[in-house]
């Protein structure tokens, strides 16, 4: 596993299928492990109201571990840099 970049991960949701309380729930787990992570969410229009994407970025070496340095999170995702997507519908 590559040490220098984050694990990536695009949560898709529609309005009320509890995609922010599951970004909120990882980065949360994350965190208290002690990993440095964070989340950003991208609200957008799709055929129904509400479509928000969450991203949600881990860094793999817990924060004691790294001399008091901070990884550089990105504020959406970039392609063909994805670990995983999680979908409740086609995308």
């Amino acid at each position: 596993m590559e040490h220098n970049r984050p694990l990536t991960l695009l949560v898709c949701a529609l309005g009320g299928e509890g995609g922010g309380v599951l970004t909120e729930w990882l980065v949360d787990i994350a965190r208290h492990a002690g990993y440095a992570a964070q989340s950003t969410s991208i609200p957008g229009v799709a055929q129904r109201t509400g479509a928000t994407t969450y991203y949600i970025e881990v860094f793999p070496v817990p924060l004691a571990q790294l001399g008091g340095r901070r990884p550089v999170f990105s504020l959406s995702p970039v392609p063909g840099a994805l670990d995983a997507s999680v979908s409740s519908e086609l995308l």
